[in-house]
């Protein structure tokens, strides 16, 4: 016997084109119709056309144009929120029902940083054990990228990133924790083999510039400890920031791993400081429709054994 409420729902949606929700989906996550239009193989008109209809349907325009991009209001904004974990649920179980037995092409999402931090020893491990396994890495920024749209809508297969992204969809897990230091070109003229409060006041510094709150959060312990800092150059790259490091006299702050990586390659030192901050922490972040993969549940075998937590 058919549950009464699904056939309720079946009837409600009786004459509206489901289609239009994957185009509203897939507007607001580029912000742009042209860009809509591209991901779902369709002409730009199409798309306007589908909008027109959404816009008639909750007599609302949905999306308006600022700048050179669209804005969703705040129905499109509610609309979304209803949508996009059911939504996502679906189009992850559309791919696992298409293609469970022959997937073995995974795409990453990270920043350059964490690429380097964690690939070098899963691609060991793959060609080691010989296993019929493709990555291809994307690297994303901190500022703009969102796990959301990187997931759901199939851009990544897995996401590493400090901010954890908690949906019923997917799995977020602690991947490690970094610890971060004080560091300078070897040569400066003022900082020997320590840094003071009384010696971070008469510096400058350079800034990482990200839109994580665990890191913003460390950030901000660090100014509590050293009091305000004087920025002279700010990067969402910890590879810009040494660069800058080593050409100057300034402090930067990063993970103890890649300054004791890298502090010859970029002739800069780590600095003593009475600082005992909370580590930073690096989340990595799949869909749960994705475990039902052997060759996904291989790589994430991988993965585990390398955790640093």
């Amino acid at each position: 016997m058919p549950d009464k409420s699904f056939i309720a729902n079946i009837t409600k949606a009786r004459g509206f084109d489901l289609n239009l929700l994957l185009y509203f989906e897939a507007i607001y996550a580029f912000k742009s119709v042209s860009k809509a239009a591209k991901l779902l193989c369709i002409s730009p008109s199409a798309v306007s056309q589908s909008l027109t209809k959404l816009r008639s349907f909750f007599s609302d325009p949905l999306f308006v144009r600022e700048g050179s991009g669209l804005v969703a209001t705040t129905v499109a904004e509610n609309l979304h929120n209803q949508l996009s974990s059911g939504f996502g649920q679906l189009l992850n179980s559309l791919d696992y029902f298409k293609d469970t037995a022959t997937k073995n092409k995974f795409v990453i999402h990270s920043t350059p940083y964490a690429a380097m931090r964690i690939l070098p020893k899963l691609s060991a491990e793959i060609l080691n054990e010989k296993l019929n396994c493709e990555i291809s890495h994307i690297s994303t920024d901190g500022l703009l990228d969102t796990i959301e749209d990187a997931l759901t809508y199939r851009k990544a297969d897995l996401v590493f990133d400090t901010r954890p992204y908690y949906n019923f969809s997917t799995v977020v897990e602690p991947y490690l924790v970094e610890r971060i230091v004080p560091i300078c070109r070897k040569d400066h003229p003022r900082l020997g083999t320590s840094l003071t409060f009384e010696e971070m006041a008469l510096e400058t510094s350079t800034l990482f510039n990200t839109g994580s709150q665990n890191i913003k959060r460390t950030q901000k312990d660090i100014m509590d400890f050293l009091g305000e800092r004087n920025f002279f150059f700010s990067s969402s790259s910890v590879i810009v920031n040494a660069a800058i490091v080593e050409n100057s006299d300034v402090v930067s702050f990063v993970p103890v791993w890649f300054a004791e990586k890298f502090a010859s390659s970029f002739n800069i030192k780590i600095l003593d400081c009475n600082f005992c901050q909370d580590p930073v922490t690096m989340y990595i972040t799949y869909n749960k429709a994705s475990l039902k993969s052997p060759h996904f549940q291989e790589l994430l075998t991988i993965l585990n054994k390398h955790k640093e937590i």
